[in-house]
């Protein structure tokens, strides 16, 4: 079988990045399918432009459309597109030319926007919108509850569920006790306001002026629109926190390892199923997190604690309750996240599922 997959590759690391790099590894695995990509990544970070036309966005995409011939020696093209207006149409000569050859395509949506943007599109941007997922021979979602984003556009049954993963390394590294000496806080993402980054650090202040014993580790890229503010805070909270920059590889395995709390309170409207939450899950860290999105879905209170949204007041209330009870709480936690994670979130668990709908189809 001849696959193509369409969607972007790292750099820079992102969800959807990481999951096409470990899709394709895992697929190159098996003797039966050979690969080819057309890598579509983008440079951007930042939440207020995501989804919005812009010139450079057009002509940093425009070179990929010159690999367009390579579906016409695919058997199955996978995509992985953008879940607004604009991060489907850049995919439509993709698709247009795929229905022109006869090549059935996938789209693997990572996140929850997609079904939020159809129903707010309206004319003709609405049926440019639609035609071309209806015509899709499947549609993939991270979990159960994200299944609504292909509603209206394509039948139950033609809607299949990956879950993401944790990638190898973490899974299979060898185990460490969790320290429990004091609070080692850790924030794996984007730097996005919505990723509630700005919340996390109010949360820090607040602990550092009421002298609750913390370090905290923060690890992404700043998107530039809260860049001055972050900056700011981090001033604030110097000698408490160390900004670790955009990590991969040991860096990433070791910031998972040293810490014992993972702190994620998104509420990112693109926002699926963060792979960052899984990673810190194998690693034996505690979760706190929001109830927002696919969340629920791979993460529970046998887990770790949820948050409100924009709260820096509750995140801090947590972290103190986890902080009075910190040997308890890693011992409850720590080793029911690593096995939870190893039974149900690997990379060929991931892998093997997208490969069985590509085999479907």
């Amino acid at each position: 079988m001849k696959l193509l997959i369409i969607g972007p590759f790292p750099k820079p690391i992102n969800g959807c990045s990481l999951a096409n790099e470990i899709l394709l590894k895992q697929l190159n695995l098996k003797n039966e399918i050979s690969i080819k990509t057309i890598n579509t990544s983008s440079k951007n970070i930042s939440s207020e432009n995501v989804g919005n036309f812009s010139f450079s966005k057009v002509f940093s995409f425009l070179k990929v459309y010159k690999e367009l011939s390579t579906i016409s020696k695919s058997d199955v093209v996978y995509t992985t597109p953008g879940q607004t207006f604009f991060g489907i149409v850049k995919y439509m000569p993709f698709y247009v030319y795929c229905l022109l050859k006869n090549r059935p395509y996938i789209i693997h949506v990572h996140g929850n926007h997609l079904g939020n943007e159809y129903k707010s599109l309206k004319g003709l941007k609405k049926r440019f919108f639609s035609y071309y997922i209806k015509k899709a021979a499947a549609g993939i979602v991270l979990s159960d509850s994200l299944r609504t984003n292909f509603e209206g556009l394509l039948p139950a049954k033609k809607v299949f569920k990956a879950e993401n993963f944790a990638q190898d390394d973490l899974v299979q590294e060898k185990y460490n006790a969790k320290p429990k000496d004091k609070l080692r806080l850790l924030y794996l993402s984007n730097l996005m306001e919505e990723k509630g980054i700005i919340d996390f650090l109010d949360c820090l202040i607040l602990l550092k002026n009421e002298g609750v014993p913390f370090e905290a580790d923060i690890a992404g890229k700043i998107e530039d629109e809260s860049e001055v503010i972050i900056n700011d805070k981090f001033k604030e909270l110097q000698g408490f926190i160390k900004y670790h920059g955009v990590v991969s590889g040991q860096p990433k395995i070791d910031l998972l390892q040293k810490s014992n709390v993972f702190v994620l309170p998104t509420y990112y409207r693109m926002e699926g199923q963060p792979i960052s939450l899984i990673e810190a899950m194998a690693t034996g860290n505690i979760i706190v997190t929001t109830k927002f999105s696919g969340i629920p879905d791979i993460v529970s209170t046998e887990n770790g604690f949820f948050v409100p949204q924009k709260s820096p007041e509750c995140i801090y209330s947590t972290l103190l309750q986890i902080n009075e009870n910190l040997e308890q709480c890693v011992d409850q936690y720590s080793n029911i996240n690593r096995e939870y994670v190893q039974s149900y979130f690997t990379e060929s668990q991931f892998a093997e599922k997208v490969f069985k709908v590509i085999k479907h189809i």
